[in-house]
């Protein structure tokens, strides 16, 4: 019986490969790949909450342009409403940065600004433009 002592071996080879990774240990591959996620949960960390913000942002710029559709608010003060609110939500914005357009019965504004991200061995800069425009819809053209 040649065979028998060769599928023996196999055996026994297969035996201790399970026995070896049933043991708890971690491979090298594994150690890479708990790292790759390690790092995109902290990039996550450092580069969502600038979007988050910029959402907020817009969606301040869509309800101040509704409303000043309505309630007839000069440019300025357009302006400085965004801009106070962009202050408080940490958004580095200038004043003049903010562009409001107010044309009869439709209030347009649009913003640029630049959020720079330190991702430790890397930094990430994030350009944002958010707009928002409103015509009211009783006005004649």
């Amino acid at each position: 019986m040649p065979f028998g002592k060769t599928a023996d071996k196999f055996r026994n080879a297969s035996t201790r490969l399970r026995s070896r990774s049933e043991a708890g240990g971690m491979g090298i591959s594994g150690v890479l790949l708990l790292l790759v996620v390690a790092a995109i949960v902290f990039a996550s960390f450092k580069i969502l909450p600038p979007y988050i913000d910029n959402y907020r942002l817009q969606d301040t710029m869509e309800t101040v342009a509704r409303n000043a559709t309505y309630n007839r608010k000069t440019e300025a003060a357009i302006r400085k409403l965004i801009w106070d609110e962009a202050r408080q939500m940490e958004i580095p914005i200038e004043e003049n940065q903010i562009m409001v357009q107010v044309n009869g019965p439709s209030v347009n504004i649009a913003a640029r600004y630049m959020v720079t991200v330190d991702l430790l061995v890397y930094q990430v800069d994030l350009n944002f433009a958010p707009a928002a425009g409103n015509r009211n819809i009783m006005a004649k053209p």
